[in-house]
Parts: structure tokens; C-alpha cells; sequence
């Protein structure tokens, strides 16, 4: 019931705001009665709202018609819908859907949303019109969805560059060059941290590159902006902004978990050293069996996807995907765990000096795990021999801190 009470009160409020719209905008509606405008969906707190959305608003008076062209509408009922959104082969299209329907879920999340009423000529409205209806056609419609190159966003400011050509002008939504991906996906996910961990360690160059003014609009807010000093002809392209929904999500900042917990893991394993020495083997095996996975994963986007913005990952270098076989070595004890550990230590400290001028950013998070590594491999690539003589000195050590205890 009230989901259903909801539901009428939305359609309640989307009739006076749509009439009312209308009303106030008759100037930028032309003769032929269409109003063409780009409407832009703010984030919301989940993931796979986080970036924002947008669409094209078509609202004709003369038939009563107002629908939205949708880019990023997917088929979740693929039955081999993991494997190819994994893969990057997963078809995104567009859809043809009514306003209220488009609307609904940004009334429901709390989100925002505002619309960007387009001053063109019955001519140019005709042209996009018919651009879309081709586009949409079951032949046309579907296209390889790629995040930061052809995503909802891009496909729509492709849509007016390709329509009414080189009058066209976008205006300016960043200062070019200032700021990468990796800065605006790190801007958008800043309170999903284990995901942007997560992101961040499958992402590489290509996500470090900075950003030209148009590169900056595959985010849907920074396409709205870009059509704010937009001209066609010489002349403002936006005749009127509308907000037809208020932002009433809280973004204040959240703590950074992961950095918290993979730091207090670090002191947990330094502690484990301190007091039960002959455990950490178990350690050792683990840590190793995982950043090789992590590595063999890494691998596999890089050659077995189509992302193209996870090849070259150079943090393949610390998760090797070969720390799987010294996984298994320590644990039988094998002889080549030395020189082993020895060229992934060398590999290690490479990899770490390279970063003082690598284009690919440094993940601060993993900064413990990256010391753990040191350690680890650093132990393990010394002489057996200096090993145990090591480990007999620290037994002298805790002997004696225990011999003071009792006195």
C-alpha cells in the first residue's frame, strides 16, 4: 500500500511539474510544438548509480508525447550477463521509454534531476528526431559499452555533434588537461572505498592520462556543464534550465576503511612475529596464495577482457601472478624459494623506483601491503643459515625481556 500510495503521489507531482514546464517554457518550444532538451540524474549512494545518468527529453505538445531516449539500458536477464560484463563484451542500447517512467527511480532515490531545454529550429529538432528514431531501430540500437570512451554520456553529446555539425560548439565543463579518470572516478566513488580499491587496482594507465574539455563529459554532470556555454551558430544552445527534482542525498566524506583495516592487518601480522614466531609461515602462505590470485585476475582483465583501460597494469608487479608457486614452495619447504624471492624482491624495489615517474598512480592504500611484501620477500631471499641466526638472537632477546620480568 504504500509503495502504491508512492507511486500516485509521483504521477501527482510529475503532472503539475511537467504542465507547469510547459507553461513557463512556451518560448523555447518551436513551431512544429516539440521541445527538445538533455536531461541530467545526479548520483546516488549506490554503485551503479554513482556516476549520475542522463537522456534526451522529447516533449511533443501537438500528440501528447513525452519520452526519454535512454543509452545506458542493458539486457540483466542475459543469461551470460557476468561473464560478458566482465569480459567488456556485455551490449548496452538505447531505449525509448515515457518521462514518468524514466523519472521515477530518480524521485524514488531522493536524486536529483535537471533539464536543459535546447533552443533549435523545427529544422535541426527534425534532424535529431530522426537521428534518434534511426538509432533506436532493433539494427542500430545496440552498441559496446566502454566507461570512459562510449558510455550513455558520450553517445549523447555524439548524437548533437553529429546532427548539426561544426556550428556546434561545446563549452568548457573542465580546464583542459587539469585532471585525469582516475581523479573523477576517485571524486565519484569516494564513499564506496573497498570499491574504489578495488577499481583502482584494475585500472591502469589509461586511466592516468589527463583529460581533454570533451574527454571530461563521459561523466554526465560534466556533460551538463559543457552544454551550459554551449552555442550553435554563434548562439547559446540552452534556452532555459529547469530543475525538476532536488539533490536531497547526503555526500559528506566517510572514513577511509580500507586504509584503517589494512593498516591494523599489518600491525596484527607484526605482532603475530612478536609473539608466536613459528605461526607466521601460515601467514606467509596465505599472503602469498592471495596477491598471486590477485595477480592471475589482473592477467585476465588485461588480456582476456576487452577493457582496454586495464592493460599494461603495473601493479602486476608486486601481485605477481608467480606468488602462487612460492605459495607452494614454502609450504614443502622447497630449495629455489631463495633465488625466487630474491628476483621478486629486486622486481619489487624496480617496480617501487619506477613509480616516482610512472603515468599509472600509486594506490595509497596498499601501502602496508607493499611493506609486508618487502619484509616477507626480504626474508625469505636471505641465507637459511643468517635466517636461523636471526631467529636465535630474537629468542635471547625474549629470554632476557623475560628474565627482567621476573626480577
Amino acid at each position: 500500500m504504500n509503495h502504491l500510495f508512492r507511486y500516485f503521489s509521483l504521477l501527482l507531482f510529475l503532472s503539475f511539474s511537467i504542465n507547469g514546464n510547459a507553461q513557463d517554457s512556451l518560448i523555447t518550444k518551436s513551431d512544429n510544438g516539440i521541445r527538445i532538451s538533455l536531461v541530467t540524474c545526479g548520483p546516488g549512494l549506490d554503485l551503479y548509480s554513482g556516476f549520475g545518468h542522463s537522456g534526451i527529453r522529447i516533449l511533443d505538445t501537438n500528440s501528447r508525447q513525452d519520452y526519454v531516449y535512454n543509452y545506458g539500458t542493458f539486457d540483466f536477464n542475459d543469461p551470460n550477463f557476468y561473464r560478458k560484463f566482465t569480459r567488456g563484451k556485455l551490449l548496452y542500447y538505447v531505449n525509448v521509454e515515457s518521462f514518468r517512467q524514466f523519472i521515477y527511480t530518480y524521485q524514488v532515490e531522493s536524486r536529483s534531476v535537471y533539464e536543459q531545454v535546447l533552443d533549435l529550429s523545427p529544422t535541426e529538432e527534425n534532424k535529431i528526431l530522426a537521428f534518434l528514431e534511426n538509432n533506436a531501430l532493433e539494427e542500430n540500437k545496440f552498441y559496446k559499452y566502454d566507461f570512459l570512451y562510449d558510455n550513455c554520456s558520450t553517445r549523447q553529446l555524439d548524437v548533437f555533434k553529429e546532427v548539426l555539425g561544426p556550428g556546434f560548439k561545446i563549452g568548457k565543463a573542465i580546464e583542459p588537461k587539469s585532471e585525469t579518470f582516475r581523479d573523477f572516478t576517485n571524486k565519484y566513488m569516494r564513499n564506496n572505498h573497498w570499491t574504489r580499491l578495488g577499481i583502482n587496482l584494475l585500472l591502469s594507465t589509461p586511466v592516468d592520462k589527463r583529460m581533454s574539455n570533451e574527454e571530461a563529459m563521459f561523466l554526465p554532470d560534466y556533460l551538463m556543464e559543457g552544454f551550459r556555454d554551449a552555442t550553435l551558430n554563434g548562439k547559446p544552445i540552452v534556452a532555459q534550465t529547469i530543475e525538476i527534482l532536488p539533490e536531497k542525498l547526503d555526500f559528506r566524506a566517510k572514513p577511509n576503511t580500507p586504509r584503517t583495516v589494512l593498516w591494523l592487518f599489518g600491525l596484527l601480522v607484526f605482532l603475530i612475529w612478536f609473539k608466536a614466531k613459528d605461526k607466521l609461515i601460515y601467514f606467509d602462505i596465505s599472503f602469498f596464495f592471495v596477491l598471486g590470485i590477485l595477480g592471475c585476475f589482473m592477467l585476465f582483465m588485461w588480456f582476456g577482457t576487452d577493457h582496454q583501460s586495464c592493460a599494461w597494469n603495473r601493479n602486476i608487479f608486486w601481485a605477481l601472478p608467480t606468488h602462487l608457486g612460492l605459495a607452494y614452495a614454502i609450504s614443502k619447504n622447497l630449495r629455489w624459494v631463495q633465488k625466487y624471492a630474491r628476483i621478486a624482491f629486486y622486481i619489487l624495489l624496480i617496480a617501487l623506483v619506477w613509480n616516482l615517474w610512472a603515468a599509472q598512480s600509486y594506490i595509497v592504500e596498499i601501502t602496508p601491503i607493499v611493506i609486508l611484501l618487502i619484509w616477507r620477500l626480504n626474508y625469505y631471499r636471505r641465507d637459511p643459515e643468517k635466517n636461523k641466526l636471526y631467529g636465535n638472537l630474537r629468542s635471547v632477546f625474549t629470554q632476557f625481556q623475560q628474565a627482567r620480568r621476573r626480577s
